[in-house]
Order: structure tokens, then sequence, then C-alpha cells
């Protein structure tokens, strides 16, 4: 069934304002050291939190596969840096959904980074199930992607259809597109046929924002579906004579089980 629904406006004023989801797609220089690697995460502008730090260690080193993320130099460069750039700790109820041992064990490998609280300033909100869609073909065509979200300012909502919101992959060509967060009205109107239509409120803001995929695939038997670093799959890493775009590469796809379908989520900052 096909509706239609409208962005709501619960500012009073419209302002400014960055509609580019921050982590979605960079590019990392393979060739860089470890040195070097944590130097540029020390000053990056494009590495704008802890998360998007520890992806791009993760990624680097899933290319490299040296085991970089279990040393304590990392943990003794990161704590520095941490305090530097004034970021967030990792809430350490959140890491069990994601995908690997290195970011799962941050707790005790990289224990600067975790904050050991059951207090929780961000969550998880799931998108859509993109069935029978493989990531790579998500991420290079024009697509929308639905998510339902009450944010915890709008105290009431009288609005047809659910809260939340709409990201917009925006194609990049040969590379892995920009993820916008939609924000005008016309972006909510005559949405495709599906279970839910959306309607959007000014105080969600792209900024907040942190997206990953997610695999239908656990690790273990009745496991939860995964999590997926994206933040650096632009990058390109040597295989044999070829450079190879990490988010395109077989590598990738097989070790991350990207073959099937899946579906977005956001963890956003409360």
């Amino acid at each position: 069934m096909a509706a239609s629904s409208t962005a709501a406006s619960s500012s009073p004023t419209a302002e400014n304002r960055c509609d580019v989801i921050p982590n979605c797609h960079h590019v990392l220089n393979m060739k860089l050291t470890i040195h070097g690697l944590l130097d540029f995460l020390e000053v990056s502008e494009n590495v704008t939190s802890l998360f998007m730090a520890l992806e791009a260690l993760w990624t680097w080193d899933m290319c490299r596969g040296l085991d970089i993320m279990y040393s304590p130099l990392i943990n003794s460069r990161l704590k520095g840096i941490i305090k530097k750039r004034s970021w967030s700790l990792v809430p350490s109820n959140m890491l069990e959904r994601f995908s690997f041992t290195s970011i799962r064990n941050l707790s005790s490998v990289l224990p600067s980074c975790v904050k050991n609280t059951d207090g929780c300033d961000c969550i998880f909100i799931n998108g859509e199930r993109m069935t029978g869609i493989k990531f790579p073909i998500i991420m290079n065509r024009s697509t929308e992607l639905r998510f339902c979200f009450e944010h915890p300012s709008i105290k009431s909502c009288n609005l047809p259809g659910k809260c939340g919101f709409i990201l917009q992959v925006v194609p990049g060509g040969s590379t892995f597109g920009k993820i916008r967060l939609c924000t005008k009205g016309e972006d909510y109107r005559n949405q495709r046929a599906a279970e839910f239509v959306v309607h959007f409120h000014d105080e969600i803001r792209a900024e907040k924002m942190h997206v990953f995929f997610c695999t239908g695939i656990g690790l273990l038997k009745n496991q939860s579906d995964m999590i997926i670093p994206i933040s650096w799959l632009n990058s390109s890493y040597n295989m044999g004579q070829n450079r190879v775009p990490v988010g395109n590469s077989q590598l990738f796809t097989r070790k991350l089980g990207l073959q099937g379908s899946g579906y977005f989520t956001v963890m956003y900052e409360i």
C-alpha cells in the first residue's frame, strides 16, 4: 500500500545543517605504518568519533593481517588521542553485536576506549531489511533506507505514519557513495510501497549518526545479526599486482558475510 508523509518541523526556525552522515564513506591510506595511521587519526577532520578511529584501525588491520588491535601501543596512543579530541568512549554494553573479536573484546584489549557502565548515551536504530539485495549493489545505486525512531525530545506526535527518518544513498560512480539524511518535506512524499511510512522531525541530526551494515548471519547459533564497520570502504589495498577497493573486494565480502542481504543500522547519540 503506497502512502505519503511529509517532514514535520518541530523547531521554530530552519537552520543551516549538514545532512551527510559523517562516517560514510572515506578513504584510508593503506600504505601508512601503524605510527602514521595513529598520527592521521589524531589530526584528521574526517575522523569525527572514536568509533571511526576504531573502524580505521580494524580496516587497516583486516587488509594487512597484523592483529595490531591487540597491541599495548594502540591502547596507549588512543588514550592520548581520545583526551586530545574529546571523543566519547564506547559503552561496554554496546560491544557484543559487533562482528569481530577485535572490536567485541575492547574492554580487555583496549580498556582506554571503553566506558564501563550499564548506562547508555546512544542507541541502535535498525532499518528495513534489504531482502535479496547485496551490500555493494545497495551502495552503488540511489537507495532509500527507512528507519522508525521516536526522538526522546518529541513528547507527543499526531502526524500520520511513524516518527522516523529516511537515509538516501547518493551513488559515487566508481566508489561507494555518500549517505545523507533526508530533511525536506518532498523527501517524505510518495514513499514506495512498504509496511510503513515515516515522517521527520527537525530534532533528528545527521551529525549524531553513525551508520553500520548488519548481516543476517550470526557467528554462533542463536546469535543476533552482526554489525559490520563500513566507514573506510572506499580505501584500496594491494592484492598481488593490483589495487583493490576494500568494499568491493572478495576479501571483504567473503570475510564479512556480505554475499547475502542484510540491513543498515544507525547508532544515534542521545
